[in-house]
């Protein structure tokens, strides 16, 4: 389906011959073609005093529903499109009344600076964001390399303990058995009443078997 705007015709023509409308008068609440609107072009009076905008099926969405009439002006205090009569008589009378193009104006302005600030805001966020998290991410490095230098210190501590112990053990047992040698030792020289013994027999047993004849 073609999304085409609706054609709006000048209501000054005839009912045979309508042509296409140029502009539409806010203060007269009509459309006009090319010819009928020479006279708000060149009239001063109504150049000053009969805004012109592009023309629009009128319909109830463009008419107060209050007063019946045009929807001229928007109170920028409540957000809201308002006839004359509401923006003198009732209770936007004392708000911030604009026209249309002037209230457009100042909104788009208004949203380019909001949102220059909400994108300023979001820079310093992820600003903040990187620099936490280059934080944690040096906090977390510190931390692995504390617990690598703990873990060698650990290692070596154990090993030193080890060997020391082991050198320990292996001292004891080189003492021990220097003692064990050396107390052998002592005892043969502090017993020679045992040798003298021992060579006796030795001798009274050699004599003996010198002495022993073998039958022929």
């Amino acid at each position: 389906m073609s999304d085409k705007m609706e054609v709006v015709f000048c209501e000054m023509c005839p009912e045979e011959d309508r042509k296409p409308a140029k502009k539409m008068c806010l203060k007269c609440e009509i459309s006009m073609c090319v010819q009928h609107l020479q006279a708000h072009l060149t009239t001063p009076v109504l150049l000053q005093t009969h805004p012109l905008t592009e023309p629009t099926a009128l319909g109830a969405a463009t008419k107060c529903p209050q007063h019946g009439k045009l929807l001229e002006y928007f109170c920028l205090d409540d957000m809201a499109c308002v006839c004359v009569s509401c923006a003198i008589e009732d209770q936007h009378r004392l708000h911030n009344m604009k026209t249309f193009s002037t209230a457009h104006k100042e909104l788009m302005e208004k949203l380019v600076v909001e949102h220059k600030a909400l994108q300023s805001k979001t820079e310093e966020d992820n600003m903040s964001l990187e620099k936490w998290e280059k934080g944690k991410r040096e906090a977390l490095s510190m931390s692995a390399v504390r617990l690598v230098e703990a873990v060698n210190n650990l290692r070596d501590l154990s090993l030193t303990s080890v060997q020391s112990s082991v050198s320990a053990r292996m001292v004891s047992i080189r003492t021990s058995k220097s003692s064990i040698q050396i107390g052998s030792f002592s005892q043969l020289l502090t017993s020679p009443h045992k040798c003298n013994i021992t060579l006796v027999v030795l001798k009274k047993t050699a004599s003996n078997i010198g002495a022993f004849q073998w039958p022929h």
